[in-house]
């Protein structure tokens, strides 16, 4: 509120199944949930809380397409899924005559993304922390959309979808050829998801964002009807505190050739070591930190593209992390005393406005 912020970017993010209220799980699981604040009772009313004082805050909730949990439920319709339920949505190559199995597939995610080494046994069904879904698989979009639905009937305002478009992207690489019936159909069923929030909003008597990277760009297809899309300065811009230049005119000029409609918006992205996050934390010293921070925001700024200011939220990184916030907590905060940028990003944003 003393941000006068006009949106809050990833405000809710579903990755876990997420009850209706805390009260539904064992005691032990309610305890954690209560703690976290992680059910839709809780999304209700902050959401409520907050508009009650900003009635024109744009409240964004989110989702992750490349996520799916062995074991997960509907909250629409409170159907329930078994580890073999979803293991038959998880992305196959295999259905469309490529030659790689399920299993195949899914190590070699499971490999990308660290939680498993390369050579070692490994059961993908089995030891998966999530699956690799396929946006094509009917019975997976309807699973993914209910969890899209049911933070709108909760207040949000926007859907951040992350990895949207890497299914078509990851087949496209296998298989060499943009034209290829798993390409092309992948590509279709992200879009279908756009359009099919956009109605859902719509039907309960509101215009509903959609936004993702944007890279639907890289297909030569009719784009989907995003209505913003998300950059990210590279971990080594931020270490070198300078943005290329060259290479942002290129892709900004390409963002909007492509999609001229959608909004684009910077952030300093998170999830791994080694993230952009991870080095603005772990790397640099406060008044680096802040001075990258007015750096960037007058970069984008002249560029037309609005930059999302780290106020809150983002893991640090995963194993490599020397300074936490508050020495204990592996989640980003400014106000932090490891961090304390929260001062220069009010002074950041009273300038913009003034200007």
């Amino acid at each position: 509120k003393e941000l006068r912020t006009d949106f809050i970017y990833q405000g809710w993010m579903r990755q876990e199944p997420c009850p209706e209220k805390c009260s539904d799980l064992p005691k032990e699981d309610a305890e954690k949930c209560e703690l976290k604040g992680y059910s839709y009772e809780h999304l209700r009313s902050a959401v409520a809380a907050i508009k009650k004082e900003m009635p024109d805050v744009i409240f964004g909730g989110g989702l992750l397409a490349e996520f799916l949990n062995p074991e997960c439920w509907n909250p629409i319709t409170g159907e329930k899924y078994s580890k073999d339920d979803t293991w038959n949505m998880a992305l196959d190559p295999s259905k469309w005559g490529i030659q790689m199995t399920k299993e195949e597939f899914q190590t070699e995610w499971a490999i990308s993304r660290g939680w498993v080494k390369r050579g070692e046994p490994y059961n993908p069904k089995e030891q998966m922390p999530y699956y690799y879904p396929d946006i094509t698989n009917r019975e997976f979009r309807e699973l993914f959309l209910s969890w899209a639905k049911k933070q709108i009937d909760c207040g949000v305002d926007a859907i951040w979808i992350d990895m949207l478009f890497v299914q078509p992207k990851l087949l496209k690489r296998i298989t060499k050829d943009e034209n290829h019936p798993a390409v092309k159909e992948s590509f279709e069923a992200a879009s279908s998801i756009v359009d099919e929030i956009h109605s859902y909003g719509w039907s309960k008597g509101k215009y509903v964002y959609v936004i993702s990277w944007p890279t639907s760009i890289n297909f030569a297809y009719p784009q989907p009807d995003l209505d913003a899309v998300v950059v990210s300065p590279s971990p080594e811009e931020i270490s070198e505190m300078r943005l290329n230049e060259q290479k942002w005119d290129e892709r900004i000029k390409q963002i909007r050739e492509n999609l001229p409609n959608a909004t684009i918006f910077a952030r300093i992205d998170y999830g791994s070591d080694n993230s952009p996050l991870w080095v603005l934390t772990q790397e640099l010293n406060k008044e680096e930190q802040r001075d990258f921070l007015r750096y960037a925001s007058k970069f984008y700024e002249e560029r037309g593209v609005k930059f999302i200011y780290p106020v809150h939220g983002g893991n640090l990184g995963v194993k490599n992390i020397k300074i936490r916030s508050y020495g204990r907590f592996n989640w980003y905060d400014s106000f932090a005393p490891e961090f304390d940028v929260y001062g220069t990003i009010k002074q950041l944003i009273s300038k913009m406005r003034k200007g």
